[in-house]
C-alpha cells in the first residue's frame, strides 16, 4: 500500500483487498502481526 504513489486510493485499496485474499491463512496472520506492530511502534512515536 505505501508504493501505490499518486494512484486513485480507491482503486489501490481494491487491488489490495483482492491480492490479500489470495494470500495463505499464515501470510494473512503474518501480515496482521506485522502491521498491528508497526502501528504500535508509530503510536509511540
Amino acid at each position: 500500500l505505501s508504493n501505490a504513489g499518486q494512484n486513485d486510493p480507491v482503486t489501490t485499496l481494491r487491488e489490495f483487498a483482492e491480492k490479500f485474499l489470495t494470500l495463505s491463512v499464515e501470510e494473512q496472520a503474518l501480515f496482521n502481526t506485522q502491521t498491528r506492530r508497526q502501528i504500535y511502534e508509530y503510536s509511540l512515536q
